[in-house]
């Protein structure tokens, strides 16, 4: 992100917290506040939005626009091919290749519990693939 597209977005999470609908409701219910962020963003705070969805936000929360759109940033979720690797090399790696017995390498590798490996980050994905090879390399 360029110093411009960066200052661009400073401006916009500015223009959010002085907005209309923000101030009127959303400033004094955090809670409520963030389940929003997260239903049509995928994020729970302002500061992690793309600029396009922060226009979004900003033009709902001015009341320009009646409903607010969802749009998730796919870039960080995990790809079928990681996916498919994480299954290969825990079928390599594991005495257990139950999907209980992979959780819980996952719970130990990112700190975070998931119920499905599908539903991993892309960041966290590839934690758990890094620390597979390592392991795989080490026999």
């Amino acid at each position: 992100m360029t110093h411009k597209q960066k200052a661009y977005k400073k401006e916009l999470v500015k223009q959010l917290h002085i907005s209309q609908r923000y101030q009127g409701y959303y400033k004094e219910e955090e809670e409520a506040y963030r389940a929003l962020l997260e239903r049509h963003f995928g994020e729970r705070s302002s500061k992690e939005l793309n600029i396009s969805q922060l226009l979004a936000l900003v033009k709902y929360f001015n009341y320009d626009i009646p409903d607010l759109p969802i749009i998730k940033d796919r870039s960080k979720e995990v790809t079928a091919a990681q996916i498919s690797l994480i299954f290969g090399l825990w079928s390599a790696y594991a005495e257990d290749v139950s999907d209980k017995a992979l959780r819980a390498f996952v719970k130990r590798i990112t700190g975070k519990t998931y119920l499905h490996v599908d539903k991993l980050s892309k960041a966290d994905a590839t934690m758990v693939i890094v620390a597979l090879k390592n392991t795989l390399k080490e026999r």
